[in-house]
């Protein structure tokens, strides 16, 4: 009987990590943001999101999110040698990354429950070489799927 119900649990844990592992792949796609005007191209691959992020003034930034639990060290300017860890937390990707010089930064991102656009928060949590962050708290970007 326990050996039952501790197979139930765990075919039940892997159907939830299945349908939060779905829920993560609407992120796939290019974005609009509402404020900033930049256009971010998604790609869900290997437990990690790729972001391929075109500024206003045609400046890219690669980036990327993991979200599985693991460490990433990303390669690209601005971020390079910057550590990212990420996961999933209540339907948010949740990921904390730390740059070279100390500045560390908190990004939360919320899906929209039909998948037409999502949340992306980004937080500096400390600055350069441990100081204090500049500006005053942080509020979400909305990003409209336009592909």
């Amino acid at each position: 009987m326990k050996k039952a119900m501790f197979m139930a649990m765990v075919a039940l844990g892997a159907t939830a990590f299945s349908l939060m592992a779905q829920d993560v792949t609407k992120f796939n796609g290019t974005w609009k943001g509402e404020e900033g005007g930049q256009v971010r191209k998604l790609n869900v691959k290997d437990g990690v999101i790729f972001m391929e992020e075109t500024q206003p003034n045609g400046r890219l930034i690669l980036r990327q999110y993991p979200f599985q639990g693991q460490e990433i060290t990303m390669k690209e300017a601005p971020w390079t040698d910057s550590k990212a860890v990420g996961k999933l937390e209540g339907g948010k990707v949740v990921v904390e990354t730390v740059m070279p010089n100390g500045t560390e930064w908190h990004d939360e991102w919320t899906m929209a429950a039909d998948g037409k656009s999502y949340s992306a928060l980004r937080q500096m949590v400390k600055g350069a070489g441990g100081s204090a962050p500049k500006g005053g708290p942080a509020k979400p970007e909305t990003f409209t799927k336009v592909q």
